[in-house]
């Protein structure tokens, strides 16, 4: 299954989310890409990631403009917190870090439940989920869930 991850920047939120989903199953393969691609990828968001044993300090933000859009055969947007202030200590990172890693879990569930199995999707896009919390503010209160809690 090939699923397309879509956020603003593809600097943060996005590359957690493709990491997760592929830490989730191998057998999904996950693309990040941004509607306004960042030069680099935020420096706090790798170690974070780093103690979840997860290095993305490689990572190039890309634009989904480089993506034919029919090659996937789902799309996970990430949530949107453009209404709050960017995290600027690692303790907010971490906290971002557990709240995408829970969503992009949902998203997980939604699509291995999904009644279409994905060598019958053949290439169509199936699926584009939203997350539930898109207009709620990560915290604490937000524990992960699945496998490789943190």
């Amino acid at each position: 299954m090939k699923v397309l991850v879509v956020t603003e920047t593809d600097s943060c939120c996005g590359p957690m989310a493709a990491a997760f989903l592929h830490d989730y199953s191998t057998s999904i393969e996950v693309v990040s890409a941004g509607r306004n691609p960042a030069e680099t990828i935020e420096p706090l968001m790798i170690t974070a990631m780093k103690e979840c044993l997860v290095d993305l300090s490689g990572y190039q933000p890309k634009s989904v403009t480089e993506f034919d859009f029919s090659a996937f055969d789902a799309v996970y947007e990430c949530p949107d917190f453009s209404d709050f202030p960017a995290p600027t200590t690692l303790e907010k990172f971490r906290e971002l870090r557990d709240f995408i890693k829970n969503e992009a879990y949902q998203f997980f569930l939604s699509i291995r439940q999904s009644p279409q199995h994905p060598s019958t999707l053949n290439s169509q896009l199936s699926t584009i989920y939203k997350p539930h919390s898109r207009q709620s503010n990560y915290s604490a209160k937000h524990t992960p869930s699945g496998p490789k809690q943190t």
